[in-house]
């Protein structure tokens, strides 16, 4: 079984975007958060998870399809958030204010995607782009502190998408590994 998912990679974020991301790593430096490596940072379209070999080539098709239905947009990156609850963080990320072409592209993608069989993606669709993975916090009260000092800043980054790739995920203990297996454009 291939672990695969469906994204844009993000490699460079702006100058102002880095700051704060550095400023947030420094800040909670005593705790537990895997942060997310410049090289393997993305905006995941969907993930599809655990899937036999001989669908990839199916896969590729209805992404291929779905990309030919849209054309490359651009999304602003404007805001951080937190993934869980107030009491039990899991990730920071980064996140859009609009992202209707997005979730048009997803729309475009899911009803073929279950047409090979695969799950309906389940819960809300918030586009992210991930910061780091809590895995423990030594004080709540002081990261949520931090969290909101950020979300204060003033930042905006476009992001052009023309260009999706699926992705082989691979777990390692010292953070994922990615390796591109399709590509379809805008």
């Amino acid at each position: 079984m291939k672990r695969l998912f469906i994204a844009t990679p993000i490699i460079t974020l702006s100058a102002e975007i880095q700051k704060i991301s550095a400023d947030l790593r420094y800040r909670l430096r005593h705790d537990e958060i895997v942060w997310v490596k410049d090289e393997v940072r993305h905006l995941t379209l969907r993930f599809i998870g655990a899937t036999p070999p001989q669908q990839v080539p199916s896969i590729r098709k209805a992404l291929e399809e779905a990309c030919a239905q849209n054309q490359p947009f651009t999304l602003t990156i404007n805001k951080i958030g937190v993934f869980g609850s107030h009491y039990h963080p899991e990730v920071i990320w980064l996140g859009f204010d609009h992202f209707e072409p997005f979730r048009k592209l997803f729309e475009d993608l899911e009803p073929k995607l279950q047409g090979l069989g695969f799950e309906p993606n389940y819960g809300n669709f918030v586009p992210h782009i991930t910061l780091g993975r809590i895995k423990n916090l030594h004080d709540k009260r002081k990261f949520w502190e931090y969290i909101e000092q950020a979300q204060k800043e003033s930042f905006a980054q476009d992001l052009t998408i023309s260009e999706l790739q699926l992705y082989q995920s691979f777990l390692h203990k010292d953070g994922p590994e990615y390796k591109v297996i399709g590509k379809a454009t805008l």
